[in-house]
């Protein structure tokens, strides 16, 4: 498909001021896109108004959307001489595509909106007023705020939101009022300090400019959530997923792999999965009870693992099926590995659930190690994701 990523250089405009003559402008904003065609030329036009007394940059990354948007961007980039565009054929996901971003910005402050039109952008001034001014490192655009409203959001996603929010409050320490918010800004100050610290994996990028090193000063701006006119929403269960795990990586990132911890967690599920189908089956009388309890704890992992662990490079279609023939070899290697230490250091006579809790436990944990890793550079590697 070609190189990793694409960048289609603006050509000058007349009347215009090249972006590649603008050496340290007033504002970037970073527009993420993924199928978003319709919506990227009402934004960046509106962007271009509103901006229009700025030295400004519009940076478009887009992920090779399927609906073109990469080419509707690499239009309005040789249209018009402040926007660049960026189509990344090989790499996936928001915070690495806010990232991409960052790093071509030449703005004192680093905007970043969703290009959906649900984020206000006459917001923007408000954003950059303080970083400017030298009164703040983060400014984020809140629907928590003064001013600030979800717009017509229904119970379930303000539920979702809301537990979102306490738990970033309470596993980070901040006080930001909508800490999982996708439209901020940055100073490029603050971005070029936290930089080496930030896990591109992560959902809500916001997390990490808040989290990461030196804690920030930070400023709140109210906006109102407005609803999308074209496309598709992109909230998902995955996405709740990957929200989770920056949580875990910036708690536990330094210790041990957020991604790891998830798959632990999983692991735990499963575990309470087996034993809870073990006892039913056993109870009621089925034949093999133990081969199906096992049947179902694997399944249950496998999905788990794919929709939340793995998210960013979760298998669908054909490949959803196809990676249950190693997940469940995988499955097998870890369950003789238990097999194997509670025969090692066991008393010879007993099963696995008889043996002393330290040589369960020692089962367990070198099992899940392993299991884990074979997963990671088998089932889910970058090159079978879809």
């Amino acid at each position: 498909m070609g190189s990793p990523s694409t960048i289609d250089t603006p050509v000058p405009v007349s009347g215009r001021t090249d972006r590649r003559e603008v050496s340290n402008c007033t504002v970037s904003v970073i527009l993420p896109t993924f199928n978003e065609a319709q919506n990227i030329p009402i934004l960046v036009a509106r962007l271009q108004d509103l901006l229009a007394e700025l030295d400004y940059e519009i940076i478009i990354v887009d992920d090779d959307s399927p609906d073109h948007t990469w080419e509707i961007a690499a239009e309005l980039s040789r249209q018009y001489a402040r926007v660049l565009s960026v189509r990344r054929v090989d790499e996936r996901g928001l915070s690495s595509a806010v990232l991409t971003g960052m790093h071509l910005a030449r703005g004192r402050a680093l905007v970043v909106m969703d290009a959906d039109l649900q984020h206000d952008e006459s917001a923007t001034l408000d954003l950059i007023a303080p970083i400017l001014a030298g009164e703040a490192d983060v400014v984020v655009g809140s629907r928590e705020a003064d001013g600030g409203s979800y717009g017509d959001w229904n119970r379930w996603r303000r539920t979702v939101s809301w537990g979102g929010k306490q738990l970033a409050q309470r596993l980070l320490g901040t006080q930001v009022s909508d800490p999982m918010s996708g439209f901020f800004a940055v100073s490029q100050t603050r971005f070029q300090a936290v930089e080496p610290l930030v896990n591109p994996r992560g959902f809500k990028i916001l997390l990490e400019f808040l989290a990461r090193g030196d804690r920030p000063r930070v400023r709140e701006v109210g906006y109102e959530f407005r609803d999308r006119l074209h496309g598709a929403t992109k909230m998902s269960g995955s996405v709740a997923g990957s929200y989770l795990l920056a949580l875990l990586d910036l708690v536990l990132g330094r210790m041990v792999s957020a991604t790891f911890t998830a798959y632990a967690l999983v692991g735990l599920i499963g575990a309470i999965v087996r034993l809870t189908g073990l006892y039913v089956l056993t109870e009621t009388g089925f034949a093999n009870a133990g081969l199906i309890a096992f049947e179902l704890s694997v399944l249950t992992n496998y999905w788990l693992n794919n929709r939340f662990t793995f998210a960013p490079l979760a298998r669908r279609g054909s490949r959803l099926l196809s990676g249950l023939v190693p997940f469940h070899l995988i499955a097998l290697h870890g369950l003789m590995v238990q097999v194997g230490i509670a025969a090692t250091l066991g008393d010879g006579s007993s099963g696995i659930l008889e043996n002393a809790w330290w040589i369960q436990l020692l089962g367990i944990g070198v099992a899940t190690a392993g299991n884990f890793l074979g997963n990671q550079r088998i089932t889910w590697r970058p090159s079978v994701a879809s």
